[in-house]
């Protein structure tokens, strides 16, 4: 889908007292308007240590080179790029990306993300949405990212999110659903760019690829009756984690209500709902029908305390990460940045401290220039504990939709990530302190708006990304040193 058209009408619906015209809480909207242009972001479920990194001592170098080898390709040289672990390489030299030969894979966007989830014997789970057969292609890679098999396909239209266990995977699957059909809003000039009138489903499947389960988390009323939920042309993401005995899925998606105006047919919202499935495939109590809305972006995570964090443009028009002890639980939400520009802002990793909360970056606007944070979320309070400035993340790219990237690096440390000048600049953090430890490394690695940095079991981290076509990329930026 193109996204210009989206962007304008976000302006409009930013920039002026236009909020019921775009959709969200108690207001109301014209289904024809999108929702405010919403952006995709990733968080890795993998807990972190609170315990220091090791002290820098190796100056990190200037790198590139094609697929299956490093690919950085020039470094900053001030002493925050030297490597943490005088026994480890530095960063320069521990990123590789490796090409995956695949065919008729979809461009990565908003709508067609490449997924990878990581295995617990260091192997890795790689799917995708076929550009022309309209399936999700499966395939099993090597520690190395080498293609390895290929499993059974899955029926539906798009693939946002992954992970695995010792059951086999789930996998967060969108698809049209025929049920909740209505000729005024599905397939017409009422939704341009993406007809989908469509379903979130959670596929469960063994190591095999075999289907363990199918469970539909939207409802199945027509999208002409008030209190239907389904997914609409905007607002395709979902993220998933897991505490062992269930996983939570946190989506974004659309709901009808009555007209304001008391005219006939429906107004069309955005937001997003958090479910619980057991392992099973059974659907769990807790989470809610709908949240932040609009929902430009989700993230979710568990430490012991689940956390899912929502970029919100008026209910509430602030960042959230509401956290609930237990799946059923009230949730208490944290809020930050409100009342600012939802244009001027956006989530990046999640990543669960184990027991005490969550790291968090994130850009801001200050005084007119785009900055990059990384803040420390409590299990508990109303304010964030840590909240730094990334130094060395400058002149970052504005045109939006932008992001930042994060996830758990080895134990002791967090991978940043952040686009200057359309490339990838990386840096080590160190997970107790949050103080930058390595890099900025300016890299030649592939990555889109709408992928996610997710953690090996080995402590790599990795991500997937495609341009269409023949081919995917693989990057992993080792903990220590590539295998």
């Amino acid at each position: 889908m193109n996204e210009y058209p989206r962007l304008k009408l976000l302006a409009l619906c930013l920039s002026s007292a236009l909020f019921s015209a775009c959709g969200g809480g108690g207001s109301s909207t014209d289904s024809s308007s999108a929702a405010s242009t919403p952006q995709n972001a990733g968080a890795s479920s993998s807990a972190v240590s609170s315990s220091s990194a090791s002290s820098a001592s190796s100056r990190s170098s200037v790198a590139s080179s094609a697929a299956s080898s490093s690919v950085a390709s020039s470094s900053a040289s001030s002493s925050a790029s030297q490597s943490s672990d005088a026994s480890c390489d530095t960063l320069a030299n521990r990123i590789r990306s490796t090409s995956v030969s695949v065919s008729n894979a979809s461009v990565n966007d908003e709508y067609t993300p490449t997924v990878i989830a990581p295995k617990s014997d260091g192997s890795s789970l790689l799917t995708w949405t076929d550009a022309s057969a309209g399936v999700i292609k499966l395939a099993n890679l090597s520690s190395a990212d080498k293609l390895q098999s290929y499993l059974p396909d899955i029926a539906g239209a798009q693939v946002h999110a992954a992970l695995t266990d010792s059951r086999g995977a789930v996998l967060a699957v969108v698809a049209n659903d025929p049920d909740i059909y209505s000729s005024s809003y599905c397939y017409s000039s009422a939704t341009p760019g993406n007809y989908i009138c469509g379903k979130m489903d959670l596929v469960g499947i063994d190591s095999a690829g075999n289907s363990r389960f199918r469970t539909t988390l939207t409802n199945k009323t027509n999208v002409d009756s008030v209190g239907a939920q389904f997914i609409w042309w905007y607002g395709h993401t979902a993220r998933l984690a897991t505490d062992g005995s269930r996983y939570g899925v946190y989506y974004r998606g659309a709901m009808s209500t009555s007209k304001a105006d008391g005219t006939s047919g429906v107004d069309i919202h955005a937001g997003d709902t958090l479910a619980f499935v057991g392992t099973d495939g059974a659907r769990q109590s807790g989470g809610w029908d709908w949240g932040c809305s609009h929902s430009w972006a989700v993230r979710i995570a568990y430490n012991g305390t689940w956390g899912a964090a929502c970029h919100g443009d008026a209910y509430p028009n602030a960042m959230q990460l509401a956290r609930l002890s237990t799946s059923t639980a009230t949730p208490s939400n944290l809020q930050w940045l409100s009342d600012t520009d939802a244009t001027g802002r956006a989530l990046g990793g999640l990543v669960p401290i184990t027991g005490s909360g969550f790291w968090m970056n994130y850009i801001q606007t200050s005084n007119g220039a785009l900055v990059l944070k990384l803040a420390k979320l409590p299990n508990s309070g109303s304010a964030l504990s840590t909240d730094l400035t990334i130094s060395g993340a400058t002149n970052l790219d504005s045109t939006y939709p932008f992001r930042p990237y994060m996830a758990a690096l080895g134990s002791d440390k967090l991978l940043l990530g952040w686009k200057s000048g359309g490339k990838l600049v990386l840096a080590v953090a160190n997970a107790s302190t949050g103080a930058v430890t390595e890099g900025p490394l300016t890299t030649s690695a592939s990555v889109g708006t709408f992928q996610d940095f997710v953690t090996t079991a080995g402590g790599d981290v990795v991500w997937a990304h495609s341009d269409g076509g023949s081919s995917i990329q693989v990057n992993r930026v080792a903990a220590c040193k590539l295998n």
